[in-house]
Protein backbone atom coordinates (compact mmCIF):
# COMPACT_ATOMS: atom_id res chain seq x y z
CA UNK A 1 0.00 0.00 0.00
CA UNK A 2 1.54 3.05 -0.97
CA UNK A 3 1.64 6.63 0.81
CA UNK A 4 -0.34 9.50 -0.20
CA UNK A 5 0.53 12.91 -0.11
CA UNK A 6 -2.08 15.67 0.31
CA UNK A 7 -4.85 16.52 -1.77
CA UNK A 8 -4.62 20.21 -3.20
CA UNK A 9 -7.60 21.14 -0.71
CA UNK A 10 -5.60 19.77 2.11
CA UNK A 11 -2.28 20.77 1.03
CA UNK A 12 -4.16 24.39 -0.05
CA UNK A 13 -5.69 24.41 3.84
CA UNK A 14 -2.47 23.42 5.42
CA UNK A 15 -0.55 25.95 3.66
CA UNK A 16 -3.29 28.83 4.58
CA UNK A 17 -3.39 28.30 8.10
CA UNK A 18 0.87 27.42 7.92
CA UNK A 19 1.60 30.65 6.12
CA UNK A 20 -0.83 32.90 8.59
CA UNK A 21 1.02 31.02 11.69
CA UNK A 22 4.17 31.86 10.58
CA UNK A 23 2.79 35.91 9.94
CA UNK A 24 1.69 36.01 13.78
CA UNK A 25 4.77 34.21 14.74
CA UNK A 26 7.25 36.70 12.75
CA UNK A 27 5.00 39.46 14.32
CA UNK A 28 5.49 38.14 17.63
CA UNK A 29 9.19 37.79 16.93
CA UNK A 30 9.60 41.67 15.72
CA UNK A 31 7.48 42.46 19.00
CA UNK A 32 9.99 41.45 20.89
CA UNK A 33 12.77 42.38 19.11
CA UNK A 34 14.67 38.65 18.72
CA UNK A 35 17.55 38.47 17.13
CA UNK A 36 18.76 36.18 14.31
CA UNK A 37 22.37 35.59 17.30
CA UNK A 38 19.14 34.71 19.88
CA UNK A 39 17.87 32.10 17.13
CA UNK A 40 21.05 30.66 16.37
CA UNK A 41 21.46 30.37 20.86
CA UNK A 42 18.16 28.61 20.77
CA UNK A 43 18.81 26.00 17.30
CA UNK A 44 22.22 25.35 18.45
CA UNK A 45 21.31 24.48 21.82
CA UNK A 46 18.94 21.50 21.04
CA UNK A 47 20.70 18.25 21.62
CA UNK A 48 21.12 16.61 18.64
CA UNK A 49 19.25 13.57 19.51
CA UNK A 50 15.99 15.81 19.75
CA UNK A 51 16.73 17.18 16.53
CA UNK A 52 16.84 13.97 14.87
CA UNK A 53 13.71 12.95 16.00
CA UNK A 54 11.95 16.19 15.11
CA UNK A 55 13.14 15.27 11.88
CA UNK A 56 11.53 11.45 11.93
CA UNK A 57 8.74 12.83 13.25
CA UNK A 58 8.05 15.27 10.57
CA UNK A 59 8.47 12.45 7.89
CA UNK A 60 5.73 10.52 9.84
CA UNK A 61 3.63 13.69 10.07
CA UNK A 62 3.92 14.67 6.47
CA UNK A 63 2.77 10.96 5.29
CA UNK A 64 -1.62 11.61 5.25
CA UNK A 65 -2.35 7.95 5.70
CA UNK A 66 -1.40 8.35 9.54
CA UNK A 67 -3.25 11.56 10.30
CA UNK A 68 -6.14 9.83 8.78
CA UNK A 69 -5.26 6.01 11.01
CA UNK A 70 -5.16 8.34 13.99
CA UNK A 71 -8.34 10.29 13.47
CA UNK A 72 -10.73 7.13 12.40
CA UNK A 73 -9.28 5.92 15.85
CA UNK A 74 -9.44 8.39 17.95
CA UNK A 75 -13.02 9.91 16.59
CA UNK A 76 -14.36 6.67 15.27
CA UNK A 77 -15.49 8.11 11.61
CA UNK A 78 -13.78 8.11 8.61
CA UNK A 79 -11.30 10.01 7.27
CA UNK A 80 -12.01 13.81 7.14
CA UNK A 81 -9.40 16.53 5.51
CA UNK A 82 -10.50 18.50 8.19
CA UNK A 83 -9.70 15.90 10.92
CA UNK A 84 -6.52 14.80 9.29
CA UNK A 85 -5.41 18.34 9.45
CA UNK A 86 -6.73 19.64 13.19
CA UNK A 87 -4.66 15.95 14.07
CA UNK A 88 -1.39 17.53 12.47
CA UNK A 89 -2.32 20.92 14.08
CA UNK A 90 -2.42 19.08 17.16
CA UNK A 91 0.96 17.11 16.31
CA UNK A 92 2.56 20.57 15.79
CA UNK A 93 1.11 21.88 19.52
CA UNK A 94 2.58 18.81 20.63
CA UNK A 95 5.78 19.39 19.24
CA UNK A 96 6.20 23.22 20.52
CA UNK A 97 6.46 21.94 23.97
CA UNK A 98 9.05 19.59 23.22
CA UNK A 99 11.17 21.71 22.10
CA UNK A 100 10.41 24.32 24.48
CA UNK A 101 11.31 21.38 26.95
CA UNK A 102 15.09 20.49 25.13
CA UNK A 103 15.43 24.13 25.26
CA UNK A 104 15.22 24.86 29.10
CA UNK A 105 15.15 21.18 30.27
CA UNK A 106 11.86 22.31 31.99
CA UNK A 107 7.80 21.98 31.62
CA UNK A 108 6.02 25.19 33.34
CA UNK A 109 3.36 26.57 33.70
CA UNK A 110 5.05 30.52 34.50
CA UNK A 111 5.18 31.77 30.76
CA UNK A 112 7.50 34.54 31.88
CA UNK A 113 10.25 31.62 32.76
CA UNK A 114 10.80 31.32 29.12
CA UNK A 115 12.59 34.07 26.76
CA UNK A 116 10.97 35.19 23.28
CA UNK A 117 13.55 33.78 21.61
CA UNK A 118 12.62 30.60 23.59
CA UNK A 119 9.00 30.50 22.18
CA UNK A 120 9.89 31.87 18.97
CA UNK A 121 12.69 29.22 17.83
CA UNK A 122 9.86 26.58 19.21
CA UNK A 123 6.70 28.16 16.89
CA UNK A 124 9.26 28.22 14.13
CA UNK A 125 10.09 24.20 14.54
CA UNK A 126 6.69 23.14 15.17
CA UNK A 127 5.57 25.36 11.68
CA UNK A 128 8.43 22.80 10.16
CA UNK A 129 6.43 19.98 11.87
CA UNK A 130 2.65 21.24 10.14
CA UNK A 131 4.05 22.41 7.14
CA UNK A 132 3.13 20.86 4.16
CA UNK A 133 5.66 18.81 2.26
CA UNK A 134 8.88 19.26 4.74
CA UNK A 135 8.99 15.74 5.55
CA UNK A 136 11.34 14.92 2.20
CA UNK A 137 14.15 16.84 3.15
CA UNK A 138 16.11 17.57 6.89
CA UNK A 139 15.55 20.95 6.98
CA UNK A 140 16.39 21.30 10.85
CA UNK A 141 19.10 19.18 10.95
CA UNK A 142 20.84 21.31 8.33
CA UNK A 143 19.73 24.39 10.45
CA UNK A 144 20.92 23.26 13.70
CA UNK A 145 24.37 22.29 11.62
CA UNK A 146 24.37 25.95 10.63
CA UNK A 147 23.53 27.13 14.08
CA UNK A 148 25.72 25.51 15.28
CA UNK A 149 28.69 26.48 13.18
CA UNK A 150 27.70 29.90 13.85
CA UNK A 151 28.08 29.70 17.25
CA UNK A 152 31.47 27.71 17.05
CA UNK A 153 30.20 24.68 18.64
CA UNK A 154 29.60 26.37 22.31
CA UNK A 155 25.79 25.29 22.27
CA UNK A 156 26.89 21.27 20.78
CA UNK A 157 25.11 18.78 23.14
CA UNK A 158 23.85 15.07 21.96
CA UNK A 159 22.16 13.97 24.39
CA UNK A 160 20.21 16.27 26.93
CA UNK A 161 21.14 16.96 30.48
CA UNK A 162 17.36 17.02 32.47
CA UNK A 163 17.47 16.82 36.12
CA UNK A 164 14.49 14.98 38.02
CA UNK A 165 12.61 15.76 41.01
Amino acid sequence: MGEKGLKFGQWLLKTSLASGLLGALLWYGSQHSITVAQVNEAVASLPLVFVVLIEVFDKIADKNDYYNKLYTYAIGKQKSRIGAVLISLIFAGLGMFVVIWALTGTITMNIKAYTPAVFFTAGLISLYIFAPETGDDELLLWWWIGATIATHGQYITILPNFTFG
